[in-house]
């Protein structure tokens, strides 16, 4: 038997070559469509978990005029951050009143436990009669990496980006859009829903 000529044993380890460098764009290819769709279902998880706790808050909704202990107002405020406050019977914290209503604030603001541009969406909450020092100083940290949020308020067929109840009582839906803002460069989805607003204070 005749062994094989220099010829062909380089054409047989180009061959291999070709065809290792194949199996290797394959399985790159499908690592990277892998960490794809695991940073947007990571994206998708975020919205829904801020989605749900916002539409709870929201569907509680609770303001009475006249009464200074019910809020409700949001847009954007003269640090150009995107905020929400309100009064809502939604609540997760044990009122030593019993009223079973707390004061909830929601602020996007510069994350100074990431880089620069990075952003943090902020929420704080506590009794409505509470004597404690005012929420906005209590913030704590709700979601990281949220690029932007933005509300609107809808009331008698106009779609509205600044909104205080004590001005015109609570609106019918509010529609809230966010971006994620995920580790790398590539475009992210922006997230938008609208709640619906029922009358539960009685305007």
């Amino acid at each position: 038997m005749r062994g094989f000529t220099l010829i062909e044993v380089l054409v047989a380890m180009s061959l291999l070559a070709i065809l290792l460098a194949a199996v290797y764009g394959i399985f790159g290819g499908v690592n990277s469509a892998k960490l794809r769709l695991d940073s947007d279902s990571a994206d998708y998880h975020l919205a829904r978990v801020i989605f749900d706790r916002l539409g709870r808050e929201l569907h509680g909704a609770y303001f009475r005029p006249g009464d200074q202990t019910t809020m409700f107002r949001g847009g954007v405020n003269d640090r150009d951050e995107p905020f929400l406050e309100l009064t809502t019977t939604a609540v997760t914290l044990v009122s030593d009143t019993g009223s079973g209503i707390s004061e909830v604030r929601y602020r996007l603001a510069p994350d100074p436990e990431a880089d620069a541009g990075r952003q943090v969406l902020l929420r704080a909450e506590r009794s409505r009669q509470s004597t404690a020092a005012p929420v906005d100083g209590r913030m704590m940290r709700l979601a990281p990496n949220v690029a932007s949020l933005s509300l609107r308020f809808y009331t008698g067929g106009r779609w509205l980006e600044q909104w205080d109840a004590r001005q015109g009582g609570l609106p019918q839906l509010v529609e809230v859009s966010l971006v994620v803002a995920g580790q790398d460069e590539r475009p992210r989805i922006p997230f938008t829903t609208a709640f619906e607003i029922p009358d539960v204070g009685g305007q």
